[in-house]
Order: structure tokens, then sequence, then C-alpha cells
């Protein structure tokens, strides 16, 4: 993997949140085909997909740091690395912190955008997670958090959401949507006229899908 410290380019953003230090670092772009998969590992923090038209991967990331100066926050921001590899059709980004992952007051903001049509993989530890408009395959995977994911039912086939602890939900399905649970739940619909598959697991926390 190619390693990007991610402080080469951070600046402060004025409008952080009172006793708060907001960092942003310029864009990560990697230009893709129409065939290509994406993959990113995003740790803790809080992550929102969105689709695009255009035929690149676009990774923003700002870091907020409460009760720090900016100073403090800048030398915790600077520990934190994304990895990327491109192989084989699949772009592969990979976000760590050296030399291992504390908060320590400090929340990681990503923005993933991606070509709409895209097949995406994310698989992330814990943190809030969206994801809108996506009308390839997904596949997700979040520890612990919520996990709010929008698609266009259009493109859908088949749709599994699943979590071990908390609520799993599929809205827009209809009469079509079948449901379990007990401590954890599970939903599916399967009823789709599109192409794509969405699957969604949260290990703790609630788990939503709607389709559009």
């Amino acid at each position: 993997m190619k390693p990007a410290p991610l402080l080469a380019a951070l600046a402060l953003v004025a409008a952080a949140p009172a006793h708060a230090t907001l960092l942003a670092t310029d864009p990560h772009t990697y230009t893709v085909s129409r065939h290509h998969r994406i993959r990113l590992e995003f740790p803790v923090g809080e992550l929102r997909v969105l689709p695009a038209d255009e035929s690149r991967v676009r990774f923003d990331i700002k870091v907020r740091c409460r009760g720090r100066s900016e100073e403090s926050c800048e030398d915790l921001a600077n520990r934190l690395v994304l990895d990327s590899d491109d192989t084989g059709g699949t772009l592969i980004l990979k976000l760590h912190k050296y030399p291992r992952w504390h908060a320590n007051g400090m929340t990681v903001i990503g923005e993933l955008t991606v070509p709409r049509e895209l097949a995406l993989e994310i698989d992330m530890g814990v943190g809030e997670l969206t994801i809108e408009g996506m009308e390839g395959d997904l596949d997700v995977d979040l520890g612990v958090g919520d996990a709010d994911i929008r698609a266009p039912r259009a493109q859908a086939s088949h749709v599994s959401v699943e979590t071990g602890i908390g609520d799993a939900e599929i809205h827009g399905g209809g009469a079509g949507t079948r449901s379990r649970g007990f401590i954890g739940s599970h939903a599916v619909w399967s009823d789709g006229n599109g192409r794509s598959q969405l699957r969604l697991h949260v290990g703790v926390g609630d788990a939503t899908v709607r389709l559009e």
C-alpha cells in the first residue's frame, strides 16, 4: 500500500464548534474505471458516503479536537496515515493511526465520494455512518454505532440488514420485507427488479436501510 500522511496540507477550519479545533486536509483523489470496486477501512469516527457522476473517488478528511489547542490537535492528526492500493481493479483505502488508535478527544470526520454505479465495501470499527444514493453493490460492516443507508429502490434486487444487539430496519420495501429479532434483529427484502445487492451488518447499534 502507498502511505499518505494526512497532515501534508492541514488547514484550520473557522466554523469549528465552541471550545473545539477543526482541521481539514486537502482532498485525496483517485481515478477509477467503471469496472472498479472500492473498499474503505475506517476505524473510528463519523463517515459519510456520497454518489458522484465523475470517474474518480474523492476522500475528504477533517479532524475535530475538543478542549485542545490547534498545535495539540495538529500533533494528534499528524499520527493519521491513509494507505491506498489499486490492484486488480480494486481500490483499497485504509485509514490508521500510528502507533495505535486512541481518541484523546479527537474525532475523525470522513466524506467519501464514489461514482454511484461502483461496488463499494465499507469496514468500519466504531462511529456513525451514512450512505446516500449509491446504485452499485454495497457490503457494509460496522462494529459499534449507527448506520443509515439511503438507496434507490429501482436499482436494488436484494437487501439484508442485521444487528447483533440493536434494531435492523428496511423502510420502503413494503409487504416484501421480512423481519425477525430477539436480542439482535435481521430484516430482508428481495423483491427488487434492479441489479444491486446491499448487505449491512452492525454489531452493536441500529442499522437502517431506506429504499427511495
